[in-house]
């Protein structure tokens, strides 16, 4: 089943001995890699040796696009979020989630990628891999709008498995000033 009308809700997954609206990348890289390297040994030998890499090259695509399409931000990098109500459990190194209205976010601090950022970086796909209209794409809160109403999206009830490789949207929050209180408020530090 797709949906064709934007979510009103915005998930983010984290765990709870690492705290909420975190990056990795805002960390200095031996501490980066500490983290990375848990998480694989935690089951999760999907994340490449080269992940830390991988993820400065996607986020510095972000930034530029950020830029280009939103211009300057109080975050110089992103806090992750899905769209939808995306608190599934799937992701044992994120086992807690918050979940949140998208209507808290301007829509001047926040983008989106469809599927994930990681995959949507043109940087890390091969241009054989842009097969959708959406890949390779960072999209302002409008025009992921009208990507939903044209195309839709898998719906985050569903499993993974049956959404397919397209099976969610990110959200890239760039301002934490709207986290402040929730923050406070869930003791989320």
């Amino acid at each position: 089943m797709l949906l064709h009308i934007l979510p009103a809700v915005v998930t983010h997954n984290f765990h709870p001995d690492r705290g909420a609206f975190r990056n990795v990348c805002n960390l200095a890289i031996d501490d980066a890699e500490r983290i990375i390297a848990s998480i694989r040994r935690g089951g999760h030998a999907y994340l490449k040796e080269n992940y830390l890499q991988r993820r400065m090259l996607a986020e510095s695509w972000l930034i530029a696009e950020r830029r280009r399409k939103i211009g300057e931000t109080p975050l110089p990098r992103p806090v992750y979020f899905f769209l939808g109500n995306v608190a599934d459990g799937w992701d044992k190194s994120r086992p807690a989630s918050v979940i949140l209205p998208l209507a808290m976010f301007d829509v001047g601090m926040i983008t989106f990628t469809f599927p994930d950022s990681m995959s949507s970086c043109l940087h890390l796909r091969s241009a054989d891999d842009i097969d959708e209209p959406w890949h390779g794409q960072v999209f302002t809160r409008d025009e992921i709008e009208d990507v939903i109403a044209r195309y839709g999206f898998p719906d985050p009830s569903q499993s993974r498995e049956r959404r397919g490789p397209d099976a969610f949207i990110e959200v890239q929050v760039w301002d934490d000033r709207p986290l402040e209180n929730v923050r406070r408020q869930a003791d989320l530090s």
